[in-house]
């Protein structure tokens, strides 16, 4: 049996970190959301053994790909013996803030989870994902909502439906555990509190007021990439002169995302950032 489904990235909307634990390891309040750029993941089960493949070359194709550990996780937690082939068609840049890696793992979990009659209840679904990676449960369940802890705490909000996105990524790549150093060694022992209006942006979107959201849109890591990351920060900059309500960097970047009233505009930006010799990628809150 076969099944394809389709992994759609996430931006962020708020991200904040507020604690670091003593094992180095970072709690965060963020408000995630998923939009329609997506990887569109296949997956077959097989006898045994797990497979897997991708039109995209620097992906990697044995246990060191985390939809590789996403299939040996389910099966584990799942009690069967048997084996998957996974096929990832790569859209969604990789290490860009994303979750490209992560929605993979999760279409891993809920295609397999499907192909096998569900023996896995949502919340043991949850559990398998948050033990792969801090963004798979909530790309497991999708939409919009708070996240918390290490971003497995996780709490729904009303989704932004149907608002058009551009999604830009050029330049280096960011490592993830040297983003949340840097944020480390900016704040000190001041990164144990909120640097921004968390609770103002969770109103504002209970309340579809979408001027105070954009007023409200936050992520600590700006503070930190855009300085040494000059084509992350030329792109925020290209999106907001052509008229974005909103431009932001996701997650630990190095991409980045504005907000248009239409998709007329949103192709305009578009144009100049390809001229600038990045990608563009429009799309929509879903």
């Amino acid at each position: 049996m076969k099944l394809t489904v389709q992994a759609p990235a996430k931006i962020n909307l708020y991200l904040d970190v507020v604690k670091r634990r003593e094992n180095g390891y970072h709690d965060i309040e963020s408000i995630m959301h998923t939009v329609s750029l997506s990887d569109t993941v296949t997956v077959e089960l097989t006898d045994k053994d797990i497979t897997l493949s991708s039109n995209f070359p620097h992906v990697p194709t044995d246990e060191k790909n985390i939809a590789y550990k996403a299939a040996k996780a389910f099966f584990e937690a799942a009690n069967i013996e048997g084996g998957a082939s996974i096929h990832i068609e790569k859209h969604i840049p990789v290490a860009s803030g994303l979750a490209g890696g992560s929605t993979d793992a999760a279409a891993t979990l809920k295609a397999l989870n499907e192909l096998c009659g569900y023996p896995l209840s949502e919340e043991e679904l949850l559990r398998v994902g948050g033990g792969l990676g801090a963004d798979v449960p909530f790309c497991i369940l999708g939409g919009c909502a708070i996240c918390e802890g290490l971003g497995e705490v996780m709490t729904p909000l009303p989704p932004l439906k149907g608002m058009t996105v551009l999604i830009t990524r050029g330049g280096e790549g960011v490592s993830t555990p040297r983003a949340y150093g840097m944020i480390d060694e900016l704040y000190g022992e001041g990164v144990n509190c909120r640097h921004a209006d968390f609770d103002s942006t969770v109103n504002a979107i209970k309340e579809n007021s979408i001027g105070a959201l954009f007023s409200g849109a936050y992520n600590i890591f700006e503070e930190v990439i855009l300085p040494v990351h000059s084509t992350a920060k030329a792109q925020k900059d290209i999106l907001l002169e052509h008229g974005a309500d909103l431009a932001m960097m996701s997650g630990s970047g190095p991409a980045v995302f504005g907000f248009f009233k239409n998709t007329a505009s949103a192709n305009a930006a578009a144009s100049a950032i390809r001229k600038f010799g990045a990608r563009a990628f429009i799309c929509e809150t879903v």
